[in-house]
């Protein structure tokens, strides 16, 4: 079987797929925090399963291909850790929920900060493998634009720093939620 190739090195068909799943966030992204969305227990946990998986994939790319030392992933998961924790602390004055009179659905909106963050932190980490670092789409070492090995490592460090940063808020956000979603089930809030 033949895989399309640009000149680089980089998977067409794996740059395509991540382009898509970046423009589905996107657009999902914008369009739950403007008109909010309903929620449920399953819901927001599928949902944090799913940016947790595609981060580590990223995030194991880091340590697998372009060679960032395995010390580095302490310092990952305690930032992870932290920020997760004190976007769950804070996140609660960012969103607004409501219930539908009809169906008595808890839909919830706000928070476009986190959600852009996110956006960001995993375009950016991916825009970066595509020109400098190349091994997220292909068996190449190297990106489209040629960097030395060693500014590739400090490169991707500074970007996985920013997507953890992101998936951080955003689950520490889908942890505000799912409490608040309780609680609201419970009839312990009133909204």
């Amino acid at each position: 079987m033949q895989m399309s190739l640009l000149p680089h090195g980089v998977n067409v068909g794996r740059l395509i797929l991540y382009a898509i799943v970046i423009s589905i966030v996107i657009v999902t992204r914008y369009k739950w925090t403007k008109h909010g969305r309903k929620i449920t227990k399953m819901k927001i946990r599928v949902e944090s399963i799913f940016f947790l998986a595609l981060s580590s994939i990223v995030i194991f790319d880091s340590f697998y291909d372009v060679g960032v030392p395995i010390s580095y992933l302490i310092l990952y998961v305690i930032l992870f850790l932290g920020i997760q924790h004190f976007s769950y602390l804070s996140s609660n004055r960012l969103m607004s929920f409501r219930r539908d009179p009809k169906s008595g659905s808890i839909y919830v909106k706000g928070a476009k900060h986190i959600h852009f963050a996110y956006v960001i932190g995993t375009a950016s980490r991916i825009i970066i493998s595509i020109l400098f670092i190349g091994s997220l789409f292909g068996p190449s070492r190297q990106g489209i634009i040629y960097i030395d090995p060693s500014e590739a490592v400090f490169a991707t460090i500074g970007f996985d720093l920013l997507l953890l940063i992101s998936v951080g808020l955003l689950i520490g956000l889908n942890r505000r939620i799912l409490v608040r979603y309780n609680l609201i089930e419970e009839g312990k809030e009133k909204i």
